[in-house]
């Protein structure tokens, strides 16, 4: 999977929505997204981090649920399917 470059509002858009079109869950926060979805590596940046919960704020379907835990990422603001 290559990368998508989360600077660019538009191409990210489209890969969350593609993303979560296939995503099997319920909840998803962005640290799950930037490594499972963008082909991320390493620890994403503060503006990284904000244009992911932007777009996954704004994904239709999805309704923000504020902070959860997760055994892997630790307390991470996150999402649930509507």
């Amino acid at each position: 999977m290559a990368k998508t470059d989360v600077s660019d509002p538009k191409a990210l858009r489209a890969a969350v929505d593609k993303y979560l079109g296939e995503f099997l869950g319920d909840l998803i926060c962005a640290l799950q997204l930037w490594y499972h979805g963008l082909g991320g590596q390493g620890v994403p940046t503060s503006a990284e981090m904000a244009a992911m919960e932007s777009a996954l704020g704004a994904a239709s379907g999805w309704k923000d649920v504020g902070v959860v835990r997760y055994e892997i990422y630790g307390a991470q603001h996150s999402y649930k399917r509507a």
